[in-house]
């Protein structure tokens, strides 16, 4: 046997040591959150490692992982930490990434991933019946939000332009593109506007209100405004969960902007789009499915490991009219029942990510995902209401909902900075840094499964301690 191969035994000796290192896991998770001590000199070791001649046994694979990786790893499942919108993974997503890793599908041509192709396709028909999007919508599992928003954003400037796009780009344009976002909108549209040669002097950041929502009056003005300065607007790109305070835009009159106007309108719902799945959180996400395209991430509220993104798009063709390049070698033959994926999205080689989506929906089901989102809410809900209650913290945005921005009121932006740092030094809890309203704050985002009331509870009494002793000072 070739010794790049494992025989039956060998398999079933790393199957047990995975399962055993899996089902322990659960008791590395009591440490405290956060870095930790970092052990520096085991760090360095491995980048200073030469590359081996021979090969090591698994059993001390294994117990380097155990006693070197895990240790110096971000615990993103413990219950206390909330700096980001990174979820504790499901209990299915580790079982099915190993899977998908064996049959090893490139999910390019359904002729190298039939199956695969199969389960991607009916993952996007769920997501598309989700937000009612009509027949001969298209879409694709993507990496993240990022890449979903990438993807997005080069349709809407193809479809604008026609078939001067591919030809030509944007080399022989005289009136340059504008793309339209909130100034709360993710960085990466930004990025995606450099990478897509509009260049950010052409995103126009539109102002926000009081509940950090998009300023439709000032959208509107923009828009005419560039238009009579020979500019030609050709996208509005829509929040449904901005990454500071968790704000969705008016999705129902940018919707009706557009339509009137002309416009792509492509929702950035990575953060918050998948809340759909509650009864209570549908209303406000049922009108990103007017918008032209919608990105979302099963790697936050379907709680899948990293990584699982998604795009839709109301017209599939637009898609192919971006990405669809079929060279001989590929042998891209056509098949009633399937796709190939590499005409919808930028990438050849791909990983069989819609595995893990399609199991956490089928395991699960929506009821149990519609009661995860409820109740990280409701923890969101209690901090809000335990922060205005208590005269030394201080609330800086609404929370609409699972993101909590507080500071301690008494406090200098500095000082709250060290208030944040001792919360990770001392071990009570991994939070986030932010900025709203010009003001330094902490901020919690409420994406693990683990977390309890008693959690937000110990967090806001150390805040409150913290601060007082800064006071002190």
């Amino acid at each position: 046997m070739n010794e790049l191969l494992f025989d039956p035994d060998t398999h079933r000796k790393a199957g047990h040591l995975l399962g055993e290192l899996l089902a322990g896991y659960e008791g590395d998770l009591s440490n405290p959150p956060g870095f930790g001590q970092i052990d520096r000199d085991a760090m360095r070791a491995i980048m200073t490692e030469p590359l081996p001649e021979e090969g090591r046994s698994l059993e001390e694979l294994f117990q380097e992982f155990r006693e070197v990786v895990m240790p110096n790893s971000t615990h993103v499942a413990h219950r206390r930490f909330l700096p980001y919108v990174l979820p504790s993974p499901n209990g299915i997503s580790a079982f099915a990434d190993a899977l998908a890793s064996t049959l090893n599908q490139n999910c390019n041509l359904w002729t190298l991933s039939p199956a695969a192709n199969a389960i991607e396709q009916r993952v996007i028909s769920w997501f598309q019946d989700l937000f009612s999007f009509p027949e001969g919508s298209g879409g694709i599992i993507t990496s993240g939000g990022s890449m979903a928003n990438l993807t997005a954003l080069a349709i809407a400037r193809d479809t604008y332009l026609g078939t001067s796009a591919r030809m030509d780009g944007l080399q022989w344009r005289v009136s340059p593109l504008r793309l339209y976002v909130s100034d709360q909108v993710h960085n990466c549209v930004d990025k995606a506007a450099v990478i897509l040669g509009i260049g950010l002097n052409h995103v126009r950041h539109v102002p926000c209100d009081s509940q950090f929502r998009m300023r439709m009056d000032l959208l509107k003005e923009a828009v005419m405004q560039d238009r009579r300065d020979g500019f030609s607007p050709f996208c509005v790109v829509g929040s449904a969960g901005t990454v500071t305070t968790g704000a969705f835009d008016p999705l129902d009159e940018l919707a009706d902007f557009c339509d009137e106007e002309g416009l792509w309108l492509h929702i950035d719902g990575a953060y918050g789009a998948l809340t759909v799945l509650s009864e209570r959180r549908r209303p406000h996400l049922q009108p990103a499915g007017r918008a032209h395209s919608l990105s979302l991430d099963p790697h936050k509220f379907l709680f899948a490991s990293l990584e699982a993104g998604c795009v839709l798009v109301r017209r599939a063709e637009d898609m192919r009219t971006t990405y669809s390049f079929v060279p001989t070698y590929l042998s891209m033959f056509s098949d009633p029942d399937f796709l190939n994926y590499a005409e919808y999205g930028p990438q050849l080689s791909r990983s069989f990510k819609a595995l893990k989506v399609w199991w956490s929906l089928r395991a699960f089901g929506r009821k149990a995902y519609a009661k995860a989102i409820d109740d990280l809410c409701d923890l969101a809900e209690y901090m809000e209401a335990r922060t205005e209650a208590e005269p030394e913290l201080e609330l800086l945005a609404p929370v609409t909902l699972n993101a909590v921005c507080v500071r301690c009121r008494n406090l200098s932006d500095g000082q709250n900075e060290r208030v944040l740092a001792r919360l990770l030094s001392e071990g009570v809890a991994f939070l986030g840094r932010a900025e709203v309203k010009g003001k330094f704050c902490l901020r919690a985002c409420f994406m693990n499964l683990r977390t309890t009331r008693d959690d937000v509870d110990r967090i806001l009494e150390e805040m409150v301690r913290f601060g007082r002793e800064e006071m002190r000072v």
